[in-house]
C-alpha cells in the first residue's frame, strides 16, 4: 500500500550561493529519499525523488538505524538545520554554509528544553510569522513554545507550556501530527496571508494559517501536493 505522509520537512529561506538549491525551497524526507519543493513556483522540482545519501551525505548515519522525525532550519540559532531521529536524545546539526553535517550533535535538552522533549520523539516546527520566530514541539495530545532570540538556544520553554493541543490549534488536530512545515509563500498575492503551516498526519495534511492562528482546511496529500511522488 502507498504510503505519502513525510517523515521529516523542511523549509529553507536564505539568500545568496548555497549548494543545494535556490533560496526558496521546501524538502520532504521519507525513508531514505528525499524531494525539493519550488516555494516560488508552487511545484516539484524535476529529477526527484532522489537519495538522501546523495544530497544529504552522512545524515542517516548520524543515528545508527534511527529513522528521521523532524527537521528545522531556525536562522537565529547559528545557521544550522537540525535534524531529529526517532528517539534520539540528540539532534544532528548541518551546517549550512558547508552543505555538511557537524562532527558533533546537539543534544535536544541544550536546544529545545521541556519535559515535553525528553525520553521519546516529538514533531519540531519553526514558525516567523513576520513579528516574531517561535519554535513548537507536538507529542501525544500536548504541545510546547520558545521565543527564538538570535545567537543562543533557549533556556527555557515559555510561560504556560506545555498546553493541550486541543486549546492551542482548535479544530486542526487532537493529537500530535507526524510531521509539519512552515511555509512563507513568496509569489502569492499581498493581499492574501501567505504566511502557512502545514501539519501531516499519515497521508493527510492540514493547511493552518499564521496569521489569523485558523485552519484553512484538510485534505489527503495528493489532491493538494500536485506531482508528490510515491516514495520507494
Amino acid at each position: 500500500m502507498t504510503s505519502y505522509g513525510p517523515d521529516a520537512a523542511l523549509h529553507v529561506d536564505w539568500q545568496g550561493p548555497d549548494k543545494i538549491g535556490p533560496a526558496h525551497a521546501i524538502y520532504f524526507f521519507k525513508r531514505k529519499q528525499y524531494i525539493r519543493w519550488n516555494v516560488d513556483e508552487e511545484r516539484l522540482f524535476e529529477g526527484y525523488p532522489k537519495a538522501i545519501a546523495a544530497g544529504w551525505p552522512g545524515l542517516l548515519e548520524a543515528h545508527g538505524e534511527a529513522p528521521l522525525s523532524g527537521a528545522m532550519h531556525v536562522p537565529g540559532w547559528h545557521d544550522k538545520i537540525y535534524f531529529f531521529f526517532r528517539n534520539r536524545p540528540a539532534a544532528a546539526a548541518w551546517d549550512v554554509a558547508r552543505h555538511a553535517l557537524e562532527p558533533e550533535p546537539v543534544d535536544i535538552a541544550a536546544l529545545m528544553p521541556s519535559a515535553l522533549t525528553e525520553g521519546g520523539s516529538f514533531t519540531p516546527l519553526y514558525v516567523d510569522d513576520g513579528t516574531a520566530q517561535k519554535v513548537y514541539a507536538f507529542r501525544g495530545d500536548a504541545y510546547t513554545r520558545w521565543t527564538v532570540k538570535a545567537g543562543r538556544f533557549p533556556e527555557r520553554e515559555d510561560e504556560g507550556y506545555p498546553r493541550r493541543i486541543g486549546d492551542g490549534w482548535t479544530g486542526a488536530f487532537l493529537v500530535a501530527p507526524t510531521c509539519a512545515v512552515s511555509v512563507h509563500w513568496t509569489r502569492r498575492s499581498e493581499a492574501l496571508t501567505n504566511r502557512k503551516i502545514y501539519f501531516f498526519l499519515g497521508d493527510l495534511y492540514t493547511r493552518w494559517d499564521v496569521a489569523s492562528h485558523s485552519l484553512n482546511y484538510r485534505l489527503d496529500i495528493p489532491s493538494g501536493w500536485k506531482g508528490w511522488p510515491a516514495f520507494e
